[in-house]
Formats: C-alpha cells, sequence, structure tokens
C-alpha cells in the first residue's frame, strides 16, 4: 500500500509552516507500525485533522489517500 499526503493548495503551499507537537509526530510514526490498510489510514486521517484543528486552518486542508 502506497500513502500519499495531500494539502488544499488554496490554503497552503509547499512552503507554508505548520506547528505540530512531538506527540502528533510520535502518533504519525506510530500509526504506520499498524499492520491493516485501513485501520491505518483511518488513524492517519486523526492525526492530521488534529493537526489541522491546532494550526487553525479549514478542515480539508492537509488529508492522506491511500493507492495500491
Amino acid at each position: 500500500m502506497k500513502v500519499e499526503f495531500n494539502y488544499d493548495k488554496s490554503q497552503l503551499t509547499s512552503i507554508d509552516e505548520l506547528t505540530v507537537s512531538v506527540a502528533d509526530l510520535r502518533d504519525l510514526v506510530q500509526a504506520f507500525t499498524i499492520g491493516n490498510d485501513a485501520q491505518k489510514i483511518q488513524e492517519l486521517k486523526i492525526i492530521l485533522e488534529s493537526i489541522v484543528r491546532k494550526n487553525r486552518l479549514l478542515p480539508g486542508a492537509v488529508g492522506v489517500i491511500s493507492s495500491n
């Protein structure tokens, strides 16, 4: 499974800075150890939604999709 991170280019550019806590980074790394792909993607989405909320961005500013 391939995981692709995407972002809404109308809200962010590739040079924008986001505040990400150490706990969020830890959770992102740990999410990749989940064996079930569907569960892994769901966990990544939850973590990214939290990062978006903490940075006061609109929902959907940053996301993740999976492809085979």
